[in-house]
């Protein structure tokens, strides 16, 4: 497993950075996010407003949990200062934004619920767990519902094993829908509360709406009424696994979830998508061998 460490490809500024052609975009737990352009480059910008130690704390976690990744499936920090965070500008907006129009078809959602599992296989394969998977913090490069589109982003929530603290042990963290329901009751840096999230957001993708219309009443257990399993019926054991109450009961890493998420896809006559050999760190999570159903020839 690595240790956390800054990626010789972020820059560690001392001071602010001027931006030009700021657009505003949103200001929550004092925290301004922007796009603009700086240095030539189209950037999204997140700069701390606040003095409060909390906030600052939420911040450079993110930070650093941010520098120390390096994935296609997630959206890289290109630079950090002790008030600003600067990642690549992603055009085509996020999977909410795609799903206001409308479920995705099955090769599309199939698709995309690789992609999400091809991230977060390499996330936990360093120890990260992300603990906010949901639409809008998944974005789709051009506005394209495919593998190889998916981008991740904000790790302000994230569970890092090898950072000295985690500043949100025991906090009931997450967005209800999409939460496990270990983290409303304050468990963190579970890798399966994730893949609870993955199996809720190929839910949304297929449905147009995730599976508890009363998410806080399932989370809390007052009931279990769940919407009907959308798609094929090749897709229903692993939705149900996925999103199943009892963390043992899902699949048993991202790397088994993405297995058989694509032997579903081979049932249902879909074609094959490319992938490449996962991190060891992630296969060894895997209990057994795995069977590659994927193109020889892609990669992840």
């Amino acid at each position: 497993m690595k240790h956390l460490t800054y990626s010789k490809e972020v820059q560690e500024l001392t001071t602010p950075q001027e931006l030009t052609a700021r657009t505003p975009l949103a200001e929550r737990g004092g925290v301004l996010s922007e796009a603009g352009q700086w240095r030539g480059l189209s950037v999204f910008v997140k700069t701390l407003m606040v003095d409060d130690p909390d906030a600052q704390a939420r911040f450079h976690h993110e930070g650093r949990v941010a520098a120390a990744l390096n994935h296609p499936a997630l959206v890289p920090l290109l630079a950090a200062s002790p008030t600003q965070l600067i990642f690549p500008f992603v055009t085509g907006g996020t999977l909410r934004e795609r799903l206001e129009k409308g479920p995705l078809n099955i090769d599309e959602a199939t698709s995309v619920g690789l992609g999400l599992l091809r991230g977060v296989a390499y996330l936990h394969g360093q120890g990260v767990t992300h603990q906010d998977l949901k639409p809008e913090n998944v974005l789709l490069q051009d506005g394209l519902a495919r593998w190889d589109t998916v981008r991740i982003i904000d790790f302000g929530m994230s569970h890092a094993l090898h950072l000295p603290l985690d500043i949100h042990s025991g906090t009931r963290m997450g967005t209800p829908h999409f939460m496990a329901p270990e983290q409303f009751y304050g468990m963190r840096g579970d890798a399966r509360s994730d893949l609870y999230s993955v199996g809720v957001l190929l839910f949304d993708c297929l449905a147009g709406e995730p599976p508890y219309a009363d998410a806080l009443g399932w989370l809390a257990g007052i009931h279990t009424k769940r919407a009907e399993l959308p798609g094929p019926e090749a897709l229903h054991p692993l939705l149900r696994a996925a999103l199943s109450r009892d963390p043992a009961q899902r699949p048993g890493s991202a790397v088994g979830m993405h297995d058989e998420l694509c032997q579903a896809r081979l049932a249902l006559g879909l074609p094959a998508l490319p992938h490449a050999d996962l991190p060891e760190a992630a296969v060894k999570v895997l209990h057994g061998t795995r069977e590659d159903c994927a193109a020889e020839d892609g990669g992840f």
